[in-house]
């Protein structure tokens, strides 16, 4: 299987034959995979983040939007109860606010951990793939797919597979929006997909619109002769999300 940093080193630095107005936008994310200490639940998650909210917005010095994600649909092998997803505009923002909040957050993170027990922590480089709006709705839904390109497969190809694709859900009225995350470091080695594929919706009732636009239209084996040849990809997880706040500009 191709591994995916010769192809992340593609969606980066090679977008000559692309052009330069069809390069992606590539920003940083961080994920926390955890469970609730005894006793503690959302609401003593959502009362720390708050703190948080107030404390990143005066110490970070770039930006970075947190989100607390609690499974909805799952299989047994989800043992975690609860997921942080951190997303910065570059890496350098990334760094420049983990470092921050490690020299300035000390007491708050204190507070994190008699809520949470985490025992996982992973970087990951997101690729937008089809944009949801200006801004990201306050609270939703986000489904994930583990996708391996096939061999052969190029993100050149990817890209104007993508571009197809964009133009039929427009067409036919598909919302929300998608994301690729290609795995920088922290997973877990029973992890062997190229990338996780993430669509985000408003709502379930949203998703579940979404659901039926696709179906009616045929989207879906339009989906499947547009990316057939170039990936594969198993469903996952959906969680419902809600933003906690952070620093946004």
């Amino acid at each position: 299987m191709k591994k995916l940093l010769s192809a992340i080193g593609l969606s980066l630095l090679s977008f000559g034959a692309i052009g330069d107005d069809h390069a992606p936008t590539i920003f940083g994310i961080e994920t926390y995979a955890c469970k609730y200490n005894d006793g503690k639940t959302l609401e003593d998650l959502l009362g720390v983040s708050k703190k948080w909210d107030k404390f990143a917005s005066k110490n970070f010095s770039m930006p970075y939007q947190g989100y607390v994600l609690t499974p909805y649909y799952r299989n047994s092998d989800n043992q975690y109860e609860v997921y942080w997803v951190g997303m910065s505009p570059n890496f350098e923002a990334q760094g420049t606010t983990q470092d921050e909040m490690r020299t300035k957050g000390a007491k708050l993170n204190d507070e994190f951990l008699e809520v949470l027990d985490c025992d996982s922590q992973g970087q990951w480089a997101a690729m937008m793939v089809m944009s949801g709006g200006d801004s990201v709705p306050e609270e939703g839904t986000v489904s994930f797919q583990s996708c391996s390109m096939k061999e052969g497969a190029t993100m050149e190809q990817m890209m104007m597979a993508d571009a197809k694709m964009n133009a039929l859900a427009q067409k036919v009225g598909i919302t929300g929006g998608m994301l690729r995350w290609f795995p920088l470091g922290g997973q877990s080695n029973s992890f062997t997909a190229d990338y996780v594929q993430v669509t985000s919706n408003s709502s379930l009732a949203e998703r579940g619109k979404n659901y039926d636009r696709a179906i009616k239209s045929g989207m879906r084996q339009a989906s499947a002769s547009i990316y057939g040849e170039l990936v594969e990809c198993q469903s996952g997880n959906t969680s419902l999300y809600v933003s906690v706040g952070g620093k946004e500009e």
